[in-house]
């Protein structure tokens, strides 16, 4: 096995000579399971010396009603947050209201007090004028790692914490690996992908999720009520959690239906948990109640502050979704298991038109899906397919591509590997689409060889197409050398 090295979330592509080893569960520490480990960095603010501010100016320091409203003029500042680990973490209690217990907390950045950047979006803002907004977001999931693992809370109260679209591609500073490794150890941790992220960054979304159940932490998606890419990809990413502004469900009615919608369908295919947030009155809570929303978040039920010493052992934990069983079984065999229509005796050219034909609705959905596309060996792109790929492409917010010569065709929101030499799918074809609304899966495999004659498989299965996905997105893994293939390989 090769040196054992952090992957420290690395999440953009690197050559395959450059990609760390793997430690079964372990993502961004240095050190194996019985290996002595490194304490925990201190408290920032137990570091922090006021006179090291002296070098800043008073109206750097002065309170941000007294501040010009402009962010760039807060460099120095926002680096000496930044260097020196100067972030807050506040916790807003998350309840099951069933039972009137505390199952978890949302961690809530804050700047230094008595600063300009106390605001979170201020701090962010100044942190990303100065290209160090994925920096500043590992610190601050680290300082709420530390913070919890300090209270020693029971295993099964969980802790949110956002994954910023910045931190998405940026590395975990060396210095916060100990606290963060010791996380993975130990809290029951659920990471939060808003709609941004999914937008911006789909393919490191992808790899983000994958990684956290490696390290068998739990998914909350968040902020999908305005982002079509976050609504399509919730089938894909088959969230533990997904949550639901009450402003919106109450104030947004008509930009609310989709996303509900997608929200029930997630809960009702994968058991996903719906979380209410920002419940701030009676009529708050019993609107997430009448949706579902068992699980709750806002001023209603605690505002935001210091973790409590003590939290009981929740008697209804958020729940964390389990790994689907693998199933050795083919793509063919899974499709017709699960009763798809079969025809054979076709043309490539006529598989062509058919997938053409029903590719179509699919493109023009009001929720554009998740595409997989497989090209058999000797069957590349022609003029048709080339057209229905373009039109997908700009719509949709993911496309996995597999055959023996696509992984050219990878971008920021396109996945391709190359299969190799004798894979057994290289005389199969398919056109998987997926999203909360509509599903579709045009599987091929080559019946003649010789007389260059295919069979074909449709079906319009949601619980079909998340299977097909799933297992493409595995092998994509295991191509590419990702965290599946790690595993494997350790």
């Amino acid at each position: 096995m090769a040196e054992d090295r952090s992957t420290r979330w690395i999440l953009w592509e690197r050559p395959a000579e450059d990609r760390p080893s793997f430690n079964p569960g372990v993502l961004w520490g240095k050190k194996r399971p019985g290996q002595e480990q490194e304490p925990a960095p201190q408290s920032p603010a137990s570091q922090f010396d006021m006179s090291a501010a002296t070098t800043l100016s008073a109206s750097q320091l002065r309170p941000s009603h007294e501040q010009p409203v402009g962010i760039t003029q807060h460099t120095d500042l926002i680096t000496h947050i930044i260097e020196n680990r100067l972030v807050e973490v506040e916790f807003q209690p998350v309840l099951d209201v069933l039972h009137n217990q505390v199952v978890g907390f949302e961690a809530l950045s804050r700047g230094p007090r008595d600063t300009p950047l106390r605001a979170p979006d201020r701090l962010f803002a100044a942190a990303r004028a100065v290209g160090r907004a994925g920096e500043l977001d590992w610190i601050c999931r680290a300082e709420a790692f530390r913070q919890m693992l300090a209270r020693k809370m029971p295993g099964a109260v969980s802790l949110f914490v956002n994954v910023a679209a910045d931190s998405l591609i940026v590395e975990c500073p060396e210095d916060l690996l100990p606290v963060v490794w010791e996380a993975t150890r130990q809290l029951r941790v659920l990471v939060e992908l808003s709609g941004e992220a999914m937008d911006r960054h789909p393919r490191q979304v992808l790899e983000t999720v994958r990684r956290a159940r490696a390290a068998r932490w739990g998914v909350s998606i968040g902020d999908i009520e305005f982002s079509p890419a976050g609504l399509a990809m919730l089938p894909v990413l088959e969230p533990d959690v997904v949550k639901l502004d009450h402003h919106l469900l109450t104030h947004g009615r008509a930009y609310m239906g989709q996303a509900l919608t997608a929200a029930l369908s997630e809960a009702q295919h994968s058991r996903a948990t719906l979380l209410v947030e920002n419940v701030e009155n009676q009529s708050g809570h019993l609107m997430g109640r009448s949706l579902g929303g068992n699980y709750q978040r806002g001023y209603f039920h605690g505002r935001p502050g210091e973790l409590p010493d003590t939290v009981p052992q929740p008697r209804a934990p958020i729940r964390l979704r389990e790994a689907p069983e693998d199933q050795e079984a083919a793509y063919w065999d899974l499709a017709v298991e699960a009763g798809a229509h079969v025809s054979s005796g076709l043309s490539w050219e006529e598989i062509n038109t058919l997938t053409l034909t029903l590719a179509g609705p699919i493109a023009q959905s009001p929720i554009p899906p998740v595409i997989g596309f497989l090209l058999p060996e000797g069957h590349g792109w022609n003029v048709e397919m080339s057209i229905i790929y373009r039109a997908l492409l700009a719509r949709c917010p993911l496309v996995l591509v597999l055959g023996s010569d696509v992984a050219q065709y990878g971008n920021w929101r396109v996945r391709g590997a190359n299969l190799p030499g004798g894979h057994p799918l290289l005389n199969h074809g398919f056109l998987i689409a997926l999203s909360p609304t509509s599903a579709l899966v045009v599987l091929s495999r080559q019946q003649d060889a010789a007389k260059d004659l295919w069979e074909v498989a449709i079906s319009e299965s949601s619980e079909l197409a998340r299977q097909l996905l799933r297992h493409s997105t595995d092998l994509l893994d295991v191509l590419e050398g990702g965290v599946r293939h790690a595993a494997e390989t350790a």
